[in-house]
C-alpha cells in the first residue's frame, strides 16, 4: 500500500499543480478583461478630449476667420473711400469755368480771325 500511498501523493501533487495552472489563467484572464475595460475606458476619454480640442480649434479658427474678413471689409472700405475722394479732387480739378471759357474761346477766335476784341482796339496797336 506504500505504492498506492505514493501513487495517491502523486495523483494529488499533480492536482493541485493543475488547480494553480486553472487558477492562473482564471486570474489572467481576469487582469486582461480589466486591462481591456481600463483600454477602453482611457480611449473614451482621449476620443472625448480630442472631440473638445477639435470643437475649440473649430471654434477658434471661425473667430480667426470672421476677424480677418471685417478687417479685410474695413480695408476695402478704406480703399473705397480713397478712391472716391481722389475722384472728387479730381473731379473739382477737371471742372471748367463757363465764363473764363467763353472768353478765353473768343480770344482766340478773334486772333484767329483778325477779328476786333472786346477790348476794343481791333487788334490795332497804332493807337
Amino acid at each position: 500500500m506504500a505504492r498506492n500511498n505514493s501513487s495517491d501523493s502523486a495523483t494529488d501533487l499533480a492536482e493541485q499543480a493543475m488547480n494553480q495552472v486553472l487558477k492562473a489563467e482564471r486570474d489572467a484572464g481576469r487582469v486582461v478583461a480589466e486591462c481591456e475595460m481600463e483600454a477602453g475606458r482611457i480611449l473614451q476619454a482621449a476620443q472625448l478630449q480630442a472631440s473638445r480640442i477639435a470643437s475649440r480649434t473649430d471654434s477658434r479658427i471661425s473667430l480667426m476667420q470672421m476677424r480677418c474678413f471685417q478687417r479685410v471689409a474695413e480695408e476695402i472700405r478704406k480703399l473705397e473711400m480713397a478712391e472716391k475722394m481722389t475722384l472728387e479732387a479730381q473731379e473739382d480739378s477737371y471742372r471748367i469755368d463757363e465764363t473764363g471759357l467763353a472768353e478765353c474761346i473768343e480770344e482766340i477766335a478773334i486772333c484767329l480771325t483778325g477779328g476786333v476784341s472786346r477790348g476794343g482796339n481791333g487788334g490795332d496797336t497804332t493807337g
